[in-house]
């Protein structure tokens, strides 16, 4: 296994029955990335984590990680994951602080000093002492965030996070996940249904459907010099600049601006010309595809993720 990888995914199936619901699945989990999975309802994205998590076993393939198989090596493997699927489980009439007591009592060798880590690292220093009954939704993800962390370990696998968060608790989680990966160097791998979420929190994401892993996508990817990309100009005359584009064999089209497809390379080049053309160039907008739109596009449409 490459010294960047924590997690290694390969040939996954699942069979239930005569049907099969995971079918050859291959992807790796970098160190201190956040790896999200997408997909339509029953796409396979919470079998795939049960799997990983060692909640179910794989009918074939090969599970690493870190160098350890879950097949033949499943507690050395198990030792560096920390997980939440679905809600975290907690005592209501405990406080925070005695939740993670009690599991810390179920890990090897977790310290005081364990407790206070992940306490601050989650940022409940203030409400650690409450009842949780009295905790938000937003409260109780983060603590089962905390009771995860609790054995410092190298690999997050989050089932739906922020499921049923308001907005700021939305926020919140997020922004513990990216600080996770981010500052602590872990790896990170999340599902959700909330496509703009998974865009602002993830470094890769793996779309799933029927089973299968079609694509692996670069949230951040950028376009490159040579990329044929839409440009939204706003100018003054239109009708000139529409006239210019036209002379370069260029279609343009008027949609709050004027918008066109060229290579970001003959930007420069084409403002040159439009003023050149007594035309007046505000702002140049390059309208960079999203994520729902990249995952629309795979899936064929199929929105329920």
């Amino acid at each position: 296994m490459e010294e960047n990888i924590s997690l290694s995914v390969s040939h996954l199936k699942k069979d239930i029955g005569k049907r099969t619901i995971i079918n050859d699945v291959n992807f790796a989990v970098r160190k201190g990335e956040v790896f999200g999975f997408l997909g339509p309802n029953g796409a396979g994205k919470t079998t795939t984590i049960r799997m990983i998590v060692g909640l179910t076993s794989p009918t074939a393939g090969d599970i690493t990680i870190l160098g350890h198989p879950i097949t033949t090596e499943r507690a050395q493997a198990m030792e560096h994951v920390g997980a939440i699927v679905e809600n975290p489980e907690l005592y209501p009439f405990l406080s925070g602080l005695e939740n993670l007591k009690q599991f810390a009592r179920m890990q090897k060798a977790v310290s005081r000093e364990d407790i206070d880590r992940v306490v601050k690292l989650v940022g409940l220093e203030h409400s650690i002492k409450d009842k949780v009954k009295k905790y938000s939704l937003g409260m109780r993800q983060r603590l089962g965030l905390a009771q995860a962390l609790l054995h410092n370990p190298s690999i997050l696998i989050l089932d739906e996070p922020t499921n049923g968060l308001d907005p700021q608790g939305i926020r919140e989680i997020r922004d513990y996940i990216r600080k996770l990966a981010r500052e602590e160097g872990l790896s990170v791998i999340v599902s959700s249904h909330l496509l703009s979420e998974m865009e602002m929190m993830c470094d890769r994401i793996g779309i799933i459907q029927h089973g299968q892993m079609i694509s692996i996508e670069d949230v951040h990817q950028t376009s490159t010099a040579n990329d044929v990309v839409t440009h939204r100009f706003d100018v003054y005359p239109v009708d000139a600049a529409e006239h210019y584009f036209s002379s370069l064999g260029i279609q343009s089209m008027q949609e709050n601006g004027l918008v066109v497809q060229v290579k970001q390379k003959d930007v420069p080049e084409l403002v040159r010309g439009l003023v050149k053309a007594d035309v007046d160039v505000y702002s140049i907008v390059m309208n960079k595809e999203t994520l729902e739109e990249r995952f629309l596009k795979m899936t064929g449409g199929e929105q329920h993720v």
